[in-house]
């Protein structure tokens, strides 16, 4: 297999893919939403159907999710 068709380096790449800014907020505002209608308990569900939704990948947006908490918290 070519190394250009590998998983590992798609996987590499969208890693490093620059996503919306307002694409992200908006997807984490969703995500906010369906937890509201799903419950607390089912946070992961509402993350992964917001990724899917704005086509981020699931762990920028865990991690902007966090970022978005750490930066409330210093202010």
């Amino acid at each position: 297999m070519p190394l250009r068709k590998s998983s590992f380096i798609k996987n590499y790449k969208k890693k490093f893919l620059i996503h919306d800014l307002n694409n992200i907020k908006e997807a984490i505002h969703y995500a906010f939403k369906l937890t509201d209608n799903y419950g607390v308990n089912k946070i992961n569900k509402a993350i992964f159907e917001a990724s899917i939704k704005y086509n981020i990948d699931e762990d920028i947006l865990i991690n902007n999710i966090d970022n978005f908490f750490e930066r409330n918290n210093n202010e």
